[in-house]
């Protein structure tokens, strides 16, 4: 039977890039996965299959046509192509993987129908799915922000960010530039952790479509805010996620992910140390 998927079904990580080239090759990188040009889109398919295997669950993929045309699949274990919903109102059954390898296909992501108006605000994100009205909704949060409405900022931005993703898809490229606003309004309010990870999101997401320069560029924010955390166990943590993606986008020579491997391990070692110091402290007082 067609398979379509919800978001909530299969985790973001890891997710996989199709590039279909001009010569027909198809270009498949992603975690897990040697970057490489595969002949067919079966063989591609069957190269993500191969490290879904090994997850022991289906992973996402994005593939990308010729004519940029972007599909948002899903590859099971077994090869089987379904299709991953971005949202209830553009859901469609997709087409498991035929024996000549075809993908499963769906709709343009802008012929999407927009997403329910919000509930508070809704002249800032209802109807905002065309790049002008996405623009002009982000300069009216950044200048919430900057009015001192930080918290009022922030949870408009969840709104407009997850209308976007409904109404265009969780890695259109609008949809991503108002995830990367997100981003920063979430740091500029106090949840550095929070902005760290939204940032992260959107990097990879780039990365997989192929866009490396804003890959990078959002990489470098994502990183620039975790080097503000304060706190050592929760810059740890934090780090995690930054190293994670400093793997995938490594920054030229790799200068980038060498920089966050060494500074995670600075952050560890001195959590480590208050640790052992606080130690003898509590063992005194009892």
């Amino acid at each position: 039977m067609p398979t379509t998927y919800e978001p909530a079904e299969v985790p973001g990580w890891p997710a996989y890039a199709f590039v279909v080239q001009d010569s027909g090759r198809v270009a498949v990188s992603g975690p897990l996965l040697p970057a490489a040009e595969h002949p067919t889109r079966a063989s591609a398919v069957d190269a993500v299959a191969a490290a879904a295997v090994g997850l022991g669950r289906p992973v996402r993929a994005q593939a990308t046509e010729r004519d940029g045309t972007v599909w948002h699949l899903v590859i099971s274990p077994d090869g089987a192509v379904g299709e991953l919903s971005v949202g209830a109102r553009q859901g469609r059954a997709s087409k498991k993987r035929t024996a000549q390898g075809r993908a499963a296909r769906r709709p343009d992501p802008g012929q999407a129908q927009p997403a329910p108006e919000p509930a508070s605000e809704a002249p800032v994100a209802a109807g905002a799915t065309t790049p002008q009205a996405l623009c002009d909704a982000v300069d009216r949060l950044d200048a919430y922000a900057a009015a001192g409405r930080a918290d009022e900022a922030e949870s408009l931005a969840a709104e407009l960010d997850e209308h976007a993703a409904n109404a265009l898809g969780l890695s259109h490229p609008d949809a991503l530039l108002v995830r990367e606003a997100r981003a920063r309004i979430t740091g500029q309010a106090g949840d550095a952790v929070g902005g760290v990870l939204l940032y992260r999101d959107v990097a990879e997401r780039w990365h997989y479509r192929g866009a490396h320069g804003q890959a990078e560029a959002v990489a470098d924010r994502a990183q620039a805010l975790w080097l503000e955390i304060a706190d050592l166990a929760t810059a740890v943590a934090a780090g995690v996620s930054v190293v994670r993606m400093r793997n995938q986008i490594p920054g030229e020579g790799g200068s980038a992910f060498a920089a966050a491997v060494e500074h995670q391990a600075r952050l560890e070692a001195a959590r480590d140390a208050a640790a052992g110091a606080a130690g003898p402290r509590r063992a005194a007082v009892r």
